[in-house]
């Protein structure tokens, strides 16, 4: 089952994926290497993602889309 959370990045490093916290239950999330290049994410930025249960048990969770939030 899918959700959306907004996440914050703690660990990016050029050319790999990076990793983030959900911000609702604190839990951690991996973002792809794709992902994480088309929004080059860097540590401490806050993404909206769309995130499914990982296949492995660490992180929990796994982000197949992300965006970053809109500035009003």
């Amino acid at each position: 089952m899918a959700v959306k959370a907004m996440c914050i990045v703690t660990k990016s490093e050029e050319g790999r994926g990076a990793y983030a916290v959900r911000m609702d239950n604190d839990e951690n999330v991996y973002f792809p290497l794709s992902v994480t290049e088309a929004l080059e994410l860097e540590e401490f930025d806050e993404v909206e993602a769309i995130l499914v249960k990982n296949d492995r048990p660490e992180p929990a969770w796994r982000a197949i889309r992300a965006r970053l939030p809109v500035m009003d």
